[in-house]
């Protein structure tokens, strides 16, 4: 039973691992400069683009991945009527967003 569980954590789950889905994030911006994602649109396979609401914004922090400033933010959002928590990052040089990866 051991040996299970140690390897069942090796393996990602694959909502956990990243996806980088390029997103066109509409937000807000207040007055001292913190962002507030709103809502998100994203190409689907078939070439539709579906618009999604943010619920809330759950958390917010600024990652440094071998000198990429990038911000992080944990969303809830509602996508095709379940409620999931996404990861979005925002690189600060390219001024991108993207879904880093679907943590539920």
């Amino acid at each position: 039973m051991k040996r299970e569980m140690k390897e069942d954590r090796h393996t990602e789950p694959e909502e956990l691992q990243p996806v980088n889905i390029p997103v066109q994030m509409f937000c807000a911006v207040d007055r001292t400069g913190v962002i507030t994602p709103l809502q998100f649109r994203y190409e689907l396979p078939e070439h539709k683009v579906e618009l999604v609401k943010i619920e809330k914004t759950l958390s917010r922090d600024e990652k440094n991945y071998v000198g990429i400033r990038e911000k992080q933010y944990i969303c809830s959002v509602v996508m095709d009527g379940c409620r999931r928590l996404l990861e979005f990052r925002y690189d600060v040089e390219s001024q991108r967003w993207r879904i880093f990866q679907f943590l539920s």
